[in-house]
């Protein structure tokens, strides 16, 4: 197998909104002398005091606001379509960490999606059909990083994810069931945003 990783950046309004909302979480940051060094540390220092402290929660607002522009940046759409393309003849999973980014995604390219919200039926039937070749092409958030039987592909992007290893390697496992042909993965990534780290910490 071989992996990718695929560099975009933010549009004008993107980079604009991005900014205003990373300057509100790390002047809080600052202001009460506190840094951020793992998953712990948000959850001691922003995730609990939000709960009491209004400056807190403005904070981690602003913090998951940033990362949902991060991980769905416009430029992904793009890079979806060329891939597509690229990718014709192959069996590709998309995985995005929102719903909402997933859905657009299968609403923009009328491709099947299964969420969360995928009613049990339907989503039998989507991934029947995955596996029976009547699609090649399936997007999805983070239901089906575990715990399902996922037909076999050979292509996976990676839009947006966790920073967690386990949740890099599920997805990549999704791609390296025994085949003759190559599998591949593609790490879509915001530049010069959190999702550089994000991506970092999960390699």
């Amino acid at each position: 197998y071989r992996t990718e990783r695929i560099p975009v950046t933010l549009n004008e309004e993107e980079r604009e909104e991005y900014a205003r909302h990373a300057d509100v979480y790390r002047a809080y940051l600052r202001k009460n002398s506190i840094s951020m060094r793992s998953g712990d540390d948000y959850q001691r220092f922003l995730i609990q005091r939000s709960g009491n402290d209004p400056a807190a929660r403005e904070a981690l607002l602003a913090h998951q606001a940033a990362r949902r522009i991060a991980l769905s940046a416009s430029g992904k759409l793009e890079v979806v379509a060329d891939l597509l393309a690229r990718h014709k003849e192959d069996r590709v999973l998309i995985f995005s960490e929102y719903n909402a980014f997933a859905e657009r995604i299968g609403s923009l390219y009328c491709l099947p999606t299964v969420t969360h919200k995928t009613a049990m039926p339907e989503r039998r039937a989507i991934l029947d059909s995955f596996r029976s070749g009547r699609f090649s092409k399936l997007a999805t958030g983070r239901v089906l990083n575990e715990g399902v039987d996922l037909p076999d592909a050979n292509v996976a992007i990676i839009l947006s994810g966790s920073a967690t290893r386990r949740e890099f390697i599920q997805r990549l496992g999704r791609v390296l069931r025994p085949k003759v042909t190559e599998a591949v993965l593609y790490e879509v990534v915001t530049e010069e945003t959190t999702e550089e780290s994000i991506s970092r910490r999960r390699q």
